[in-house]
């Protein structure tokens, strides 16, 4: 596993339409640095935009091993792909504790 390069994005418990927006704005911020990092520990509701943003990111860095790292992913964090039919895109992040 490699080494976030700086600290993680952290997620708020309530990741809704605002939180997307800042992390829209921060992933934007990060490009294609590598150590591109989320700490989703805290998640405990989730919505498709958060999602959508994180997925949108994997995609702008596909060419990056790994493209993007996910902290102490929560329950609710993995479900809400399950829940949207995303599952295989989670399986695309590398996951860390």
């Amino acid at each position: 596993m490699s080494e976030p390069a700086s600290e993680p994005i952290v997620l708020p418990a309530k990741a809704d339409i605002d939180a997307a927006e800042k992390l829209t704005t921060d992933l934007r911020a990060f490009g294609t640095e590598p150590g591109l990092a989320v700490d989703a520990s805290e998640v405990e509701k989730m919505s498709t935009p958060i999602i959508l943003a994180l997925v949108s990111a994997l995609n702008t860095r596909a060419e990056l091993s790994p493209p993007l790292t996910v902290i102490n992913p929560s329950t609710p964090f993995v479900d809400a792909f399950t829940d949207i039919g995303l599952f295989q895109e989670l399986m695309k992040m590398e996951f860390a504790s």
